[in-house]
């Protein structure tokens, strides 16, 4: 037995004891101790005087992996930093990057304590943890798109619209642009520029906002299907079915707020090129297990549209329709579209020799090309159109 369970009377028994009159082993054994306490009780007092029948602590003498003032100071440096960008900065966050910058780091719960003891964060017993629920998620990168516009005002009044893309499976943010208005001509063109370095999705999905599904002209259903692309859309009044691109705008939001003023389109475009960059090649995703986006989506097995092998080369182009109704592709190809679309910005779709021709999100065009000739004609030597591949 230590000397933490013996009462007091009893330590003082023993160092008021006379040993030179004391059978020390017939006291020990009517007390419950044993000799060698006895003894060790008598040479404390001889040291500590009446401290040493005080109770001791059974707290260690030192902590071995006691976190030093040097690394907590990184840590709530580095919440700093990050809360200022208008990033997460809870306990994952801090720990992910304190290992991609010194390759080691405390574990959460360790960040979570120093942070709680630096006035950072304020515990909560009565706050519990969300219900989480089942819910869908795509299996495949590509395998599902959703898009959406979220309404943001600049210092100066001004009300514009981001149309954002994210990818269900991976959570990669595919398009972020900026715009006055959200309409099917400008979602079209966030979904070419996605598509022109992630390749097309299976299927997209978005709530039923008129820029996307339609009023009478079918938003962006026709060039979709155009392209093999299955169109879905949320139950009206039901934004759960939307919910991540939902929860994304948040995110972006927030670091929008952290960021200095802007009151032009094309700043708050620079401000969203940055955002995406750092989302999907920087920051760790709770959603996917703390996992950078761009990592995942390219270790993550790809889907596509239906009507095409997934090894089909599919590329998207941007081209500007000249005075002869005529677009460049490349350097050998001409597509004509027509004298009546002269000034416009033309998006072509190539799969293979297969060319889909879009202006303002509309397909005006869809064709063989004919590598043996330079220009491809709307008409036939005849005057008749030519027939859609």
């Amino acid at each position: 037995m230590g000397s933490r369970g013996v009462p007091v009377s009893v330590k003082r028994a023993v160092v008021e004891a006379d040993v030179s009159t004391l059978n020390v082993s017939e006291f020990c054994r009517s007390h419950g101790i044993s000799t060698w306490l006895f003894y060790d009780l008598r040479r404390r007092f001889a040291l500590e005087g009446a401290a040493a029948l005080a109770p001791r602590s059974r707290a260690p003498k030192r902590v071995a992996n006691k976190t030093s003032v040097e690394v907590q100071d990184r840590i709530v440096l580095l919440r700093k930093e990050l809360s200022e960008d208008g990033w997460d900065c809870g306990p994952a966050t801090i720990r992910f990057h304190l290992e991609q910058r010194d390759g080691r780091s405390p574990s959460e719960a360790t960040i979570w304590r120093v942070l709680r003891d630096r006035g950072f964060i304020t515990p909560d017993p009565k706050k519990r943890p969300k219900h989480t629920s089942r819910r869908f998620s795509a299996e495949r990168a590509n395998e599902c798109w959703q898009i959406d516009a979220t309404k943001w005002q600049l210092p100066n009044g001004l009300w514009v619209e981001i149309i954002n893309v994210i990818d269900d499976c991976t959570r990669l943010l595919i398009a972020s642009t900026a715009v006055g208005t959200c309409t099917t001509a400008n979602s079209w063109d966030a979904l070419c520029h996605g598509a022109a370095r992630w390749g097309w999705p299976e299927r997209v999905l978005s709530d039923n906002g008129t820029a996307f599904r339609g009023q009478g002209n079918g938003g962006l259903i026709p060039s979709l299907l155009a392209l093999g692309i299955r169109d879905t859309h949320s139950r009206p009044y039901h934004p759960q079915t939307c919910g991540k691109i939902e929860r994304f705008h948040q995110t972006l939001k927030l670091h929008l707020r952290c960021q200095d003023a802007v009151t032009a389109i094309d700043d708050l475009q620079r401000q969203l090129d940055r955002f995406s960059d750092y989302y999907n090649h920087r920051r760790p995703h709770r959603a996917i297990g703390r996992r950078i986006p761009a990592d995942v989506w390219a270790e993550t097995p790809r889907s596509g549209p239906a009507d095409r092998p997934l090894n089909a080369v599919t590329s998207t182009h941007h081209a500007p329709v000249g005075r002869d109704g005529r677009i460049r592709i490349g350097d050998k190809t001409r597509i004509s579209l027509g004298a009546l679309h002269a000034g416009q910005s033309a998006q072509v779709v190539l799969t293979g020799r297969v060319a889909h021709v879009f202006i303002n999100g509309r397909l005006v065009r869809q064709l063989e090309i004919d590598p043996a000739k330079r220009n491809q004609p709307l008409y036939t030597q005849g005057g008749h159109p030519r027939k859609r591949a």
